[in-house]
């Protein structure tokens, strides 16, 4: 039997989503899972609608967990170890290159990636990447920004 997102929906809802934030989290997860790693627009408005709460409230939650992703946003990880000291120096260029809030890139600083000694560290949609410059961002970004 194929998947079906309007089943998932309402299995997570008689599991208490969206008023139990586990629920609604594993639920956004099957979707991304079952949707190829992201989670599309209509998918996220469609949930919104059977679920009876706002596109931006779903939109934050996606935003709260680094695990879930949406599929027309990439994922900028900056490392925020006490050992990364030049993570500032990147956060700096990425907001002054691309602005605070670019359009299609989730960007966040988490704790400490372990990779201390190859400092800084950066994740891009889940793939770690060390001893990253300003020329790796411009890479990332100028390969991952999607038109709009």
């Amino acid at each position: 039997m194929a998947w079906d997102r309007k089943e998932a929906i309402e299995h997570y809802r008689a599991l208490g989503a969206p008023g139990d934030q586990n629920a609604l989290v594993e639920l956004l997860r099957e979707i991304q899972r079952e949707q190829g790693g992201g989670i599309p627009p209509d998918a996220l408005t469609e949930a919104a609608e059977r679920l009876g709460v706002r596109e931006s409230y779903l939109r934050a939650v996606v935003k709260r967990f680094p695990s879930l992703r949406l599929a027309d946003t990439h994922c900028l990880e900056i490392c925020g170890g006490p050992n990364c000291a030049k993570r500032a120096a990147l956060t700096a260029f990425v907001e002054k290159t691309w602005g605070t809030n670019p359009r299609g890139i989730q960007i966040r600083t988490v704790p400490c990636l372990r990779m201390c000694g190859k400092g800084p560290n950066i994740r891009w949609d889940g793939k770690l990447y060390s001893q990253a410059d300003e020329a790796l961002l411009r890479r990332l970004i100028g390969e991952g920004k999607r038109p709009g």
